[in-house]
């Protein structure tokens, strides 16, 4: 994936900048994949605040979402009342976009989008509406399930078994958990990357020269 080969070129670029160090940083891979996604939240977040990142260079898809049944109750006692209901499972999305956080869900020939909710009260009240109320709809908990993931939940489409969804997801390291066709070797290349891999080499550059031992130049003479 990109962020493995992202984190070993960071990890090559910090030993190197380090040669002559008497000390070596234990700093393994998995940490750097984990700083890596930390650092790209804190880029897309200042840089869309500035008003210069693309927001479809952040879109990924996922063609291959499985459908099935559970209750809305997620607890492991359901009430007599509730019914299982069509539901799927995603990765986390960087819901701080807003609506346009998801540039699509729905069926899996792109050509019936559904109407989607984050929101509990803008939920319940697509019932109210005037327009597009029997149409296919989706409400997503975005709060983290027993997996890590968010828990969505469809409405008037019975059928379905499953779903594509393209946004933008906090995460993407999560959409490997999909077998849709190679799904991890996608991403959608920007230049949060090589913003990723400057700031990142920098500041683990900073933090190791700043704790590890100054370099001694050996001046005794050979007797």
């Amino acid at each position: 994936m990109i962020y493995t080969r992202l984190a070993s070129a960071i990890y090559n670029d910090v030993v190197a900048g380090l040669r002559g160090y008497s000390s070596v940083p234990s700093l393994s891979l998995e940490q750097l994949e984990d700083d890596i996604i930390d650092e790209r939240l804190k880029i897309i977040k200042e840089f869309t605040l500035n008003g210069i990142i693309p927001r479809k260079d952040l879109m990924l898809s996922i063609r291959c979402v499985k459908v099935d049944c559970q209750s809305l109750d997620r607890c492991c006692v359901t009430s007599d009342n509730d019914q299982p209901i069509a539901h799927f499972e995603i990765p986390q999305i960087l819901v701080d976009y807003g609506i346009d956080s998801i540039d699509y869900i729905g069926a899996t020939d792109m050509k019936l989008p559904f109407i989607w909710y984050t929101n509990v009260n803008t939920w319940n009240s697509h019932k109210y509406r005037k327009r597009g109320k029997k149409k296919p709809y989706v409400f997503i908990d975005v709060t983290p399930n027993g997996n890590n993931m968010y828990d969505g939940y469809i409405f008037n489409a019975p059928m379905i078994k499953q779903l594509t969804i393209t946004a933008i997801f906090k995460d993407p390291r999560q959409l490997a958990d999909y077998n849709c066709c190679n799904n991890e070797d996608i991403d959608n290349f920007s230049f949060v990357h090589n913003e990723i891999k400057r700031r990142l080499t920098e500041k683990k550059l900073r933090y190791y020269r700043q704790f590890a031992p100054s370099p001694v130049i050996n001046d005794q003479v050979a007797r």
